[in-house]
């Protein structure tokens, strides 16, 4: 248990008292939060990284985090992933929030990862707490007798409809392969894949249908996954029915278009949507009216450094090359000053040593912790923030080398809900 203030005090709950510890987010967020879900949260959370907000014997907040490894440029590092946070309005404006983000960011610390990634509700609140946009992502709404592919692959293999336990033997080593090599990727445990990804049970349907997991195999070897939603739809002219794509997975990019091809060969249906794709989407190059899409762009995952050294000294980078960085971070002040970053590694990536920098050391960049954060996977560039107004460039050609230095092979991307 720990006090956080004369009021609130912040614990972990007892098994037992799960349920009721989770309970504000029902009122929090508007929507009423099943029993059913709530035993399914069971078999991932990890009640001592799950926090209440108590006020006397009353939860009025609650927040969490899962233990991830995330992709970065080149390697992977430790992340919390935040998770169920939420506050009584009656206890707004109180300092809720912080006093939990603050118990949170000491546990990862504790357990030495570097950074926290979420799913904003709304980004303006984490924006407070030195969150930046860590990943970007794209949805689709396409007509799909309006999609022809540009350049159709010949056979990739044949796709098959698995049930639940084979999928979970089936779709992991997909994923990891592809997850290894795309910054902003976590990992996923068994119980993750079993009981959240893959599983479909009634209230986790939302109106959009029932769940079908397809394996596309080639010669009896897996070339890629899809995972999609199915909803029945039919007026006078006949069916309409809508395929919501939750994910698709795949070794190369044959398998890819070959996936998407199945997908929109599929019958009784009207339209195809995507949800979570990578910015920018395959597709926009596969067919010929990318425009008829419907592609719109939005945040991803939203990311914070919580050990800057650990951090940067965790990704790789285009060396050689040296910076100077000059940041400023209100909630975690051991992050703020002067920091030298040094790539001694040839072109094509090297470790990178990072360190408080000389007192006589000028800066070459100037900046917040949320801006270093939206570059940290390549979601944006240094460039970028200048456009936007939040880097300041001390040096002469300092934007540039940095952008030399952190520029990626691959766009950040995450497809994992947590």
């Amino acid at each position: 248990m720990a006090q956080m203030s004369h009021e609130i005090v912040l614990r972990s709950p007892t098994d037992a008292e799960f349920s009721r510890f989770v309970a504000p987010l029902s009122i929090a967020f508007g929507e009423e939060v099943s029993d059913a879900a709530i035993e399914n949260d069971r078999r991932t959370i990890e009640l001592d990284r799950f926090i209440g907000a108590l006020d006397g014997d009353s939860v009025v907040g609650c927040a969490g985090a899962y233990t991830f490894r995330l992709t970065v440029p080149g390697g992977e590092v430790g992340a919390a992933g935040i998770t169920a946070v939420g506050v009584l309005p009656s206890h707004r404006r109180r300092g809720i929030l912080r006093q939990m983000m603050t118990w949170l960011f000491a546990q990862a610390r504790e357990r030495q990862e570097p950074v926290a990634i979420l799913w904003a509700s709304e980004a303006a609140i984490y924006q407070r707490f030195g969150y930046g946009p860590g990943t970007l992502q794209t949805q689709f709404d396409a007509v799909k007798d309006k999609i022809r592919f540009a350049r159709p692959v010949e056979s990739a293999g044949r796709v098959r409809i698995l049930g639940l336990d084979e999928a979970v033997e089936r779709f992991p080593p997909i994923y990891e392969a592809i997850r290894r090599s795309t910054p902003g990727a976590v990992t996923r445990s068994e119980a993750r894949w079993r009981w959240e990804l893959l599983a479909d049970a009634e209230w986790m349907r939302h109106g959009n249908g029932a769940k079908v997991l397809a394996l596309l195999e080639d010669d009896g070897h897996a070339r890629g996954y899809v995972i999609y939603r199915t909803r029945s739809e039919w007026d006078s002219l006949g069916p309409k029915g809508v395929v919501t794509v939750m994910e698709v997975s795949a070794l190369d990019a044959a398998a890819e278009q070959a996936l998407w091809e199945w997908i929109f060969g599929i019958d009784l249906i009207g339209s195809v949507r995507g949800w979570r794709g990578p910015a920018p989407h395959p597709l926009q190059l596969m067919v010929t009216e990318p425009r008829r899409l419907g592609t719109t762009l939005t945040d991803g995952t939203w990311l914070r450094i919580i050990d800057l050294p650990a951090a940067l000294a965790s990704r790789a980078y285009r060396g050689p090359g040296n910076l100077v960085i000059e940041l400023t971070d209100e909630f975690c002040p051991w992050n703020a000053g002067r920091w030298q970053l040094s790539v001694p590694g040839k072109d094509g990536g090297g470790s990178a040593v990072v360190a408080r920098a000389p007192s006589t050391a000028e800066p070459d960049l100037v900046l917040d912790i949320s801006d270093l954060a939206a570059v940290y996977l390549g979601a944006f560039r240094f460039a970028d923030l200048v456009r936007a107004g939040r880097v300041r460039e001390s040096r002469p050609g300092a934007l540039a080398a940095a952008d030399a230095l952190f520029s990626t092979v691959r766009a950040p991307s995450n497809a994992t809900m947590f």
